[in-house]
C-alpha cells in the first residue's frame, strides 16, 4: 500500500564518531565531526562511524534507507533500512545510524541519501582520500 502522506523534511545529516544522547535532557551531542575518510590503501575498510539524520514534518508511519552510494558510478555499497513513525508533523526524529566495517574499494566521491518511501528526501555527500592527499585543517565558523 502506498503511503500517501507528504515527504518529511531532511534537516541534516552529520558524519561522525561517536553520538551521545543525554537520557535526562535528551540533548544530542555529535563527537568527531568529519567530512572525508583518509585511508593508507585500497580496498579499505572504516571499523566504526556514526551518521545522526534528522527528520521532521512526517505524517504517520513511513518505511525509511539509509544508502552510502559511491557517486561516481551511482553504485550503494550499504543500505539501512526500517519504519519510523511520526506522531505529529512538528516532531523532529533523530536518528543514530552506527556503520560498522564499512568497505571503500576506491578514493573517490560518496554520498548518505536519504529515501522515505522510495522518495528521495536528501542526501550528504563525503570523500575517501588515499594516502598521497593531505587533509587542510577547516576554518573556524565564529561569525562577528
Amino acid at each position: 500500500m502506498e503511503n500517501k502522506n507528504p515527504k518529511p523534511i531532511l534537516l541534516s545529516i552529520n558524519v561522525c564518531d561517536l553520538i551521545f544522547r543525554d537520557e535526562i535532557t535528551k540533548k544530542v551531542s555529535l563527537i568527531g565531526l568529519f567530512n572525508t575518510i583518509k585511508a593508507g590503501a585500497f580496498p579499505t575498510q572504516h571499523n566504526l562511524f556514526h551518521v545522526y539524520v534528522a527528520l521532521t514534518n512526517g505524517h504517520g508511519q513511513y518505511h525509511t534507507t539509509l544508502s552510502i552510494v559511491d557517486v561516481a558510478n551511482n553504485k550503494p555499497i550499504m543500505a539501512v533500512e526500517g519504519d519510523l513513525n511520526f506522531l505529529d508533523p512538528l516532531q523532529v526524529l533523530e536518528i543514530n545510524f552506527e556503520l560498522q566495517g564499512l568497505r571503500f574499494d576506491n578514493a573517490g566521491k560518496y554520498a548518505f541519501r536519504v529515501t522515505c518511501e522510495g522518495i528521495p528526501v536528501g542526501e550528504r555527500g563525503f570523500h575517501v582520500v588515499g594516502p598521497d592527499i593531505v587533509i587542510p585543517p577547516t576554518q573556524g565558523t565564529e561569525i562577528k
